[in-house]
């Protein structure tokens, strides 16, 4: 999204208001984006005051008068929905109707693309698909030294993990039977569940959790022995391809839209085989030319991305609907 809104920024056919219906909401809006107009999300439904609306994330979160467009990341909210009803209704209402409103429907993925139009009766053809690009921000640099704490130590890298889906339990029980010597060590970026710290614990397995600053993950991914996406479903898999725009050797789930975003890039493994990502992590550590072949094959892969395409195709889309040249509906 912010991607999205610096490109229409600085683009001449584009005047942009950012619409917000909390007051708190609003106000984290104007700090974060003064250049742009900030408003009640219900003047978008008065008439015809915009020529269309971008929903970012996920829904239609309010109705409005203009064509909508909506960027669904995936189907989550259906396949593994909330336990709570409430939370179940929240998630998957502004969803549903947004595939009975929006004129133009974007994902990231062609999983995502399928599995959404499966949950939400859409026609998968009419859905466009439009993969994310890493952020600028990562790049490889082999001169960049990890945080401090892990200067000298080899470390494994696991980005998110509370999530069920995240499969965090496969990439622990994978590392305490890989990672044998004290210098090396279990980073992950967020938090793990009581239950997963217990088992490390009981296992002797080295964990770091850290909070990370693009700049620090950015280190992190440049400095780890290998980074481990062992998710179980992901809508594309931005983590696999930040990590390898940073030069990180990857091993990922032979699962949803893993396979799509690594293409041929990183090792596929059986999300549910700890033993072979035991194998294939210890691998890593130990020899230096499978680790340099790893690495150069990842750069390969974000070579291959044009990282300002996404934001082309995006503002293209919106233009096109605003011009009255695309709906679902006509």
């Amino acid at each position: 999204m912010r991607a999205v809104l610096r490109g229409a920024a600085d683009d001449p056919r584009f005047a942009l208001t950012l619409l917000a219906g909390r007051h708190a909401e609003r106000r984290r809006l104007r700090e974060e984006f003064a250049s742009f107009a900030v408003v009640h999300s219900a003047v978008a439904g008065r008439g015809e005051r915009y020529d269309a609306v971008w929903f970012p994330f996920n829904g239609m979160r309010y109705r409005v008068a203009a064509p909508a467009a909506v960027t669904m990341y995936d189907a989550f909210a259906f396949t593994e929905p909330a336990r709570g009803r409430v939370a179940r209704f929240r998630e998957q209402t502004p969803m549903r109707r947004a595939a009975r409103r929006a004129s133009l429907v974007m994902t990231i993925s062609g999983w995502s693309r399928a599995e959404i139009a499966r949950e939400l009766g859409l026609d998968a053809a009419a859905i466009e698909v439009i993969p994310p690009a890493p952020d600028p921000v990562f790049t490889p640099d082999a001169g960049d030294p990890p945080p401090p704490m892990l200067a000298g130590r080899r470390f494994a890298l696991l980005v998110g993990a509370r999530e069920p889906r995240k499969n965090a339990r496969l990439a622990l029980e994978a590392c305490a039977l890989a990672l044998r010597s004290p210098e090396e060590l279990l980073v992950v970026v967020g938090e793990l569940g009581q239950a997963e710290r217990d088992f490390a614990r009981e296992r002797g397995l080295r964990v770091r959790e850290l909070a990370a600053s693009d700049p620090v993950l950015r280190s992190l991914y440049r400095n780890a022995a290998v980074v481990l996406v062992p998710s179980l479903a992901e809508g594309f898999g931005l983590v696999a391809v930040e990590a390898m725009a940073c030069g990180a050797p990857v091993l990922a789930a032979a699962a949803a839209a893993l396979p799509e975003a690594t293409a041929g890039a990183a090792a596929l493994l059986d999300p549910a085989d700890p033993e072979a990502w035991a194998r294939a992590i210890r691998e890593l550590f130990d020899d230096a030319g499978l680790a340099a072949r790893a690495r150069a094959a990842s750069l390969a892969r974000v070579a291959l991305f044009d990282r300002a395409e996404p934001v082309r195709r995006v503002l293209g889309l919106l233009e096109n609907l605003a011009r009255g040249g695309r709906s679902r509906t006509s």
